[in-house]
């Protein structure tokens, strides 16, 4: 009941979060006037009843069709609710119920919705940006007084163990600061070498965020982690023709899949990595 409990609530927050998606206008701010009135059909501009905007349930309903206009309904809506129920619902088993499972939870979600502004925009806002270094603050402190709910050999990680390995020091301030500023500089110098046709500013800034919300070693498996993707992504698009050699990617929804990967499943991969290895760790 629990979980289903916050499951319910998450996919109300998805249903929010859909809102700030899809009113964002590109240079405007993601918390502006536009969020202001009723929801409305995109297609025949219809105002929405109560009843249209039931998360997943509306959607499975009308199958996926605007009920005046017949026209499809984005799949975003149902994809982005989803999602959120899953992380809200999700992240407090892993972390239980704590004040960092809260700063996790709204930081995969402002991660869900800088991942689509970007595949729709392929831009990152920096007030999202912004949101994510200072809940990674916010974490760096929880962790740092010991109220988190795991302190291995190296504090907030999620590798476990294996993270000591890769690491110089088990102060969680300066891990995080190391992870901000490895990941900001191996963006900066990929955007610098390649005249910024590779990736944008955006990303730079947003992985060095992400270094303050998840530290070192992590950041290291989460950059491996949004590279494999982008690169797997990118083949299947230039063989599928829906994409040229020359086009750009928007790699925020990367990033913020190499987190998801890291939190959800970072002790298991890592650990996959060396018994391939043989190392014996």
């Amino acid at each position: 009941m629990q979980i289903l409990f916050l499951f319910l609530f998450g996919i109300t927050l998805g249903s929010f979060l859909n809102v700030l998606i899809l009113r964002y206008e590109l240079g405007g701010a993601v918390f502006g006037r536009q969020l202001k009135g009723r929801s409305i059909c995109h297609h025949c501009h219809k105002t929405l009843s109560w009843y249209e905007l039931i998360p997943i349930v509306s959607f499975v309903i009308q199958l996926g069709k605007c009920r005046s206009c017949g026209e499809k309904i984005l799949f975003q809506y149902p994809v982005v609710e989803i999602m959120a129920g899953i992380i809200v619902a999700t992240i407090p088993q892993i972390l239980g119920f704590t004040p960092l499972a809260f700063v996790w939870v709204v930081a995969l979600l402002v991660l869900l919705v800088i991942s689509f502004i970007d595949a729709r925009h392929y831009v990152i806002p920096d007030v999202l940006t912004a949101i994510i270094a200072l809940l990674g603050i916010a974490a760096t402190a929880i962790i740092a007084i010991g109220d988190a709910p795991f302190l291995a050999l190296i504090p907030g990680t999620f590798l476990g163990d294996y993270a000591f390995v890769f690491s110089f020091t088990n102060n969680p301030w300066l891990l995080r600061l190391t992870a901000a500023f490895v990941g900001g500089a191996f963006f900066s110098s990929i955007i610098l070498l390649s005249r910024g046709k590779a990736m944008g500013w955006g990303d730079a800034k947003l992985i060095a965020a992400v270094g303050l919300l998840i530290g070192w070693p992590d950041i290291l498996l989460v950059i491996m982690i949004a590279f494999i993707a982008g690169a797997i992504v990118g083949v299947t698009m230039l063989v599928g023709k829906k994409k040229r050699f020359k086009d750009a990617l928007p790699f925020g929804p990367f990033i913020a899949f190499g987190v998801i990967m890291v939190v959800y499943f970072g002790y298991d991969i890592i650990s996959l990595y060396f018994r391939f290895l043989h190392l014996g760790v």
